[in-house]
This record gives structure tokens, C-alpha cells and sequence, in this order.
């Protein structure tokens, strides 16, 4: 059995579109947040809602959580954490899919070490169903 695919190697197997961008964009900020990339990553867009798998990830963004970080802190202005890794997940897949996202669920399984993280598109007229209110 072959090892695991690098994260370059990963993402690039997705191919192109909006997928694989979604999927380079929230490696490179996992990464960012843990310190060392998944061994594997895939993202699927179904109407509305994007999900993406990032594998051999949550140990070590848990233990950069609670690491001390070397950001130059005042009262935690610079510091990574949790709810910044959210905010800045919302930000790339928004401007990406060119959306708003309505909501973002964040599973971190620590014992398949595995994260899915799923966001939910605000309708548009070109993905999924139209707004209620148009007469």
C-alpha cells in the first residue's frame, strides 16, 4: 500500500474549478493554523453547500491551539485561534464561490483524526434554489 499524498499532490489530483480552489485556499489556511499541512484533502460542491474533508489534520491544529505562539500579542490581537481559523475559512470560501455563507459547521475528529468542515451557501439564482421573496 502507497503512502498518503502530499497536500500539493491532493489538491492537484481534484483537477480545476471551484473545488479545487476551495480546497488549495483552506489547506494552505489549515496549515497556516496548524503548522504542518493534511496528508490529504477533497472538497464537493452540492447546491449550496460545500464540503471539505482534511485528512491526518487535528492533532496538530489542536495542539497549535494550545501551543504558545510566537504572533507579537496584545490582549490576543494577532493570535491564532478557533474562532479566527472560522472567520478566515468563511472569508476564502465566500470570495471564492462568490457567495455569502450562511453558516459553517466544524466537525474536528480526534479520533479519526479527520476534519469536515461544511459551509452553507446563501441561495442564489445560479446554485440552488432562488429566493422566496422574488415576485
Amino acid at each position: 500500500m502507497s503512502p498518503s499524498p502530499a497536500p500539493t499532490g491532493a489538491t492537484a489530483r481534484t483537477g480545476d474549478g471551484l473545488p479545487a480552489e476551495v480546497t488549495r485556499a483552506l489547506v494552505s489556511l489549515w496549515t497556516e493554523y496548524a503548522g504542518t499541512p493534511p496528508s490529504n484533502a477533497r472538497t464537493k460542491v452540492r447546491g449550496n453547500v460545500v464540503t471539505c474533508q482534511l485528512i491526518d489534520a487535528v492533532g496538530d491544529f489542536n495542539q497549535s491551539m494550545i501551543a504558545p505562539q510566537a504572533h507579537d500579542t496584545v490582549r490576543g490581537i494577532g493570535k491564532l485561534s478557533p474562532a479566527s481559523y472560522k472567520r478566515d475559512a468563511v472569508t476564502a470560501v465566500a470570495r471564492l464561490t462568490r457567495q455569502r455563507v450562511a453558516s459553517l459547521v466544524s466537525s474536528h475528529d480526534r479520533d479519526t483524526d479527520v476534519a469536515t468542515e461544511v459551509f452553507t451557501l446563501e441561495p442564489s439564482l445560479s446554485r440552488g434554489a432562488p429566493r422566496a421573496d422574488r415576485r
